[in-house]
């Protein structure tokens, strides 16, 4: 690795942007429903926040889990707190 790529990669992970290179591509509303999980709400309490119908926050958690290739709700709260998604 020449020294201009590694300062390149230095910086890049001296400004926070590690997360950014893994691109998730969460929809704003995924990204609401994933911050509700992250503070701890049940998918009732998601909806009713978000004033959807509970079906569709189970249909957003299914999209979230596979774009963040996780499977569960554990896993996709600790990816988002990691990565600095919410």
């Amino acid at each position: 690795m020449s020294a201009n790529i590694a300062r390149m990669v230095i910086d890049h992970v001296a400004a926070g942007n590690f997360a950014a290179a893994e691109k998730f591509d969460l929809t704003a509303r995924e990204k609401d429903i994933l911050s509700g999980l992250v503070k701890g709400y049940s998918y009732k309490m998601i909806a009713s926040s978000l004033h959807i119908s509970f079906e569709t926050v189970k249909s957003h958690i299914r999209n979230i889990y596979e774009k963040l290739h996780v499977h569960n709700q554990s896993e996709a709260v600790a990816k988002a707190l990691k990565n600095r998604i919410v």
